[in-house]
C-alpha cells in the first residue's frame, strides 16, 4: 500500500519544506508552538488524507489509541481535533494532514468572489505592518495538487469509487481498512 502514497508524501513534503522556510524567516513573529492548539479542529479530510493519518493512527499506543476514540465519539464538526493530548499536543504531529501544516502561517487564497486575500494566525506577527508574498503560501495551486493526488489515490484504491468525498478526523478514526 506504501506506492499508493507516494504522490501524497512526495505533497507533504514539499509544503513542510516550504512551511518550514516561512517559520525560519518569520521566526521572531510566531506565537505558534506545541501545544498552541486553537487552530486545530474536527476538520474533513480528502480519502488520501483520512487513509493515511487512519494507518498512521495504528502506530499508537492502545491506551493513546482509546483516549483518541473516546474523544473522537465526543466530537462535533468543527469541535476539537480528537487527535490533541492533554496538553493541546498533536498525537500525530508528524503524520498531520497539509492544512494542520499550514496553520498559523501566512496564506494566500481566492475569497470564491474573484479577490486574493491573505489569512493567518490573529496571535502570529505581532508588531508587524506588512508581509511579504516570499512568505506567504499560495492555497489555491497546493489545494489543486491535493485534489490531483487524492483523484490518483481514489482511481487506484477504489477505482475511482472512493466510499467518502471527505470525512472529518473523528470518523477517519473509526475507518475500517482491510
Amino acid at each position: 500500500m506504501d506506492a499508493l502514497f507516494e504522490n501524497y508524501r512526495t505533497l507533504l513534503a514539499r509544503v513542510s519544506a516550504r512551511c518550514g522556510e516561512i517559520e525560519a524567516a518569520l521566526s521572531g513573529h510566531m506565537a505558534c508552538r506545541k501545544g498552541c492548539s486553537a487552530c486545530c479542529l474536527n476538520i474533513s479530510l480528502f480519502p488520501v488524507e483520512a487513509v493515511s493519518l487512519r494507518l498512521a493512527f495504528d502506530t499508537l499506543s492502545e491506551a493513546q489509541k482509546a483516549s483518541a476514540l473516546a474523544r473522537a465519539a465526543e466530537s462535533s464538526d468543527e469541535g476539537p481535533c480528537p487527535l490533541l493530548d492533554g496538553d493541546g499536543a498533536c498525537l500525530l504531529y508528524g503524520n498531520r494532514p497539509l492544512i494542520c501544516r499550514t496553520h498559523g502561517l501566512p496564506i494566500l487564497f481566492d475569497d470564491g468572489e474573484g479577490n486574493r486575500r491573505v489569512d493567518f494566525c490573529p496571535e502570529n506577527f505581532q508588531g508587524l505592518s506588512s508581509l511579504s508574498g516570499e512568505v506567504m503560501i499560495d492555497l489555491d495551486p497546493m489545494n489543486q495538487t491535493l485534489a490531483a493526488v487524492n483523484a490518483m489515490f481514489c482511481q487506484a484504491l477504489f477505482e475511482g469509487e472512493p466510499p467518502f468525498e471527505r470525512l472529518s478526523i473523528a470518523d477517519t478514526l473509526f475507518l475500517e481498512l482491510a
